[in-house]
């Protein structure tokens, strides 16, 4: 993901897109992929089918990649200088030290929808394990699908977006706009003493999967905005060394406080307001760095 910032500028955000989008298809089809295997050739043989397919993306990554800037004249280079270094959190502005934390609260937050979903949709529905493997239950998956078809749109159209109206206006926005999806269309339908509303949750995931992938993509653009290009390789590590903390975190997280509200069809409020939480406090990081750095004037492109 270094790589494509060394080959695009002003179109930044639209290329970054586009390369995200293959996390969106692949979120949709190697689920697919297992659920269909598993029954042919048992779980063992499924997990390695999908290892040899990763091992096929991967060293065809390899090969596409290309680096475009030379290695600085004169310079002697070792691991550490590609290894992440804490003092590029100390630009004098803190810009890149809140970006990071608001990097931080998005994946947070992102990683509670995207598994909790179909549990929700189960537990809320009453589903035992035997109906929700039987396919009864079928369409708590099928809003994982719709999220995660719909984030392929929202990651690509955003950045190409972002590239025209400013990247940190466009983040700030989304943000919100996921913040609003899960606190008036998720909460109050976990809220509810009757059972899931379907057409509510069909708009939740199609509103917060368009939102939430335009945040996966331009979260690494907006990084560049604060270091020049040939210094975006150790900015990028940098921050997504201390986000992926959130990844690591957030699900466990999550989990804990499902069990810690009694579980049941009301069990799922407390993860809810936390995922609301972190979302205005990510929006509150990107909106302060871009206070910080262009001044009031939201007009102005950045």
């Amino acid at each position: 993901m270094g790589a494509i910032s060394h080959w695009f500028n002003q179109r930044r955000g639209e290329a970054s897109g586009f390369a995200f989008t293959g996390s969106g298809f692949g979120e949709v089809l190697f689920p697919l992929m297992v659920q269909a295997s598993v029954p042919r050739v048992g779980w063992a043989w499924s997990t390695r089918i999908v290892g040899f397919v990763f091992l096929l993306l991967c060293v065809l990554g390899v090969i596409l990649c290309r680096s475009r800037l030379p290695p600085k004249q004169g310079a002697t280079t070792s691991w550490r200088d590609m290894m992440p270094d804490s003092r590029i959190f100390k630009d004098g502005t803190g810009a890149m030290a809140v970006t990071t934390a608001g990097i931080f609260l998005i994946e947070w937050a992102y990683f509670i929808p995207v598994p909790y979903v179909p549990s929700y949709y189960l537990t809320r529905q009453g589903f035992s394990d035997s109906e929700a493997v039987s396919g009864s239950a079928a369409f708590a998956y099928q809003l994982l699908a719709i999220l995660n078809a719909v984030s392929c749109f929202g990651r690509y159209l955003i950045g190409y977006i972002a590239d025209r109206m400013s990247r940190y206006n466009t983040i700030i926005v989304s943000n919100l706009i996921c913040l609003v999806s899960v606190m008036s269309l998720w909460f109050p339908d976990a809220l509810a003493d009757t059972p899931p509303n379907k057409s509510l949750l069909i708009w939740f995931v199609v509103v917060f999967g368009f939102a939430s992938g335009s945040n996966i993509s331009l979260m690494p653009v907006c990084v560049g905005q604060l270091c020049a290009t040939e210094d975006y390789g150790r900015h990028y590590a940098s921050a997504y060394t201390v986000a992926s903390i959130g990844c690591l975190t957030g699900i466990p997280i999550a989990g804990n406080l499902i069990t810690a509200t009694e579980g049941g069809r009301r069990g799922f409020w407390g993860v809810i307001a936390f995922t609301g939480l972190s979302y205005v406090s990510a929006f509150a990081c990107f909106l302060w760095v871009r206070i910080r750095v262009k001044g009031l004037n939201m007009r102005t492109i950045w």
